[in-house]
């Protein structure tokens, strides 16, 4: 799929690229920039997509956001780069080129979504290799090193614990992770919204979207964006993005190839 999806991805998008006048680029982390690793502290980014990243950073025409459920700190950390946008989270905290937004509902619930992850520490010790992670406004429920045997138990620990939290949290199932969300509405899809509304941007202007995600919280942002291109990181089976790509080499292939158009065509401007 590698090299036959690359080149239908820019055959197909190559014009329309060329036409606009900004990017507004959404990139996913874990599975999309980085590969999946075990160990979830362990992800960072080699230095070619680095420095694919700080070119992109310094065109005008694109405009690049970090969209994950990592939070927000963490994922600055990882990049450390001041003229992205990062969206933590899953899209619920936001900051980068002078934009900020926490979502009210997640941060009234940070205290207790503290003591539901002491709870599931505690009763997800008996699985050996399970992991919980509490990550201010949002939690994940690591089981990429568990027993396969245990996944299911896993899963009824987590979910039974969730609605025990008097309703106010609900699970998203990832990528052997379960997230653990606030009830709030918000999600990655409404973070891409907000983020483009608060663009600044001159009148008359072409803006694109570009998102490029692996993960089943993507699928929220490709079904608010029937005008972007829309790219499934990944094999999953089903998605709602128009195209697929492998994986994290194949994504760094596209993206150097969409800052090389996007800094050639400011070249000839």
């Amino acid at each position: 799929m590698g090299a036959s999806a690359l080149a239908r991805l820019v055959s197909e998008t190559k014009e329309r690229i060329r036409c606009a006048n900004r990017v507004s680029l959404f990139l996913d982390f874990d599975g999309t920039l980085v590969p999946i690793q075990a160990d979830p502290a362990a992800p960072r980014l080699d230095e070619r997509t680095a420095a694919t990243l700080r070119l992109m950073s310094s065109l005008d025409s694109l405009v690049t956001t970090i969209i994950s459920g990592r939070a927000v700190e963490d994922l600055y950390a990882r990049i450390r780069l001041e003229d992205l946008i990062y969206a933590g989270n899953h899209g619920l905290e936001i900051f980068g080129r002078n934009l900020r937004f926490v979502a009210p509902e997640a941060s009234a619930a940070r205290e207790p979504l503290a003591h539901l992850c002491e709870d599931l520490a505690d009763r997800l010790q008996p699985f050996a290799g399970t992991m919980v992670e509490f990550k201010g406004l949002t939690a994940s429920v690591h089981f990429r090193q568990a027993a396969p045997a245990d996944h299911l138990e896993i899963e009824d620990t987590v979910r039974a614990a969730v609605c025990r939290a008097s309703g106010l949290f609900r699970v998203n199932p990832g990528r052997k992770v379960f997230e653990i969300m606030p009830r709030s509405g918000w999600h990655k899809g409404m973070a891409v919204c907000w983020i483009n509304r608060h663009l600044s941007h001159q009148p008359g202007e072409n803006i694109l979207s570009i998102y490029l995600g692996d993960d089943t919280g993507d699928e929220d942002a490709f079904s608010v964006m029937p005008e972007a291109i829309t790219i499934k990181v990944g094999i999953a089976p089903l998605t709602l993005a128009a195209y697929r790509l492998p994986g994290p080499a194949a994504v760094h292939e596209f993206l150097f190839w969409l800052a090389f158009q996007k800094a050639a065509q400011a070249q000839r401007a």
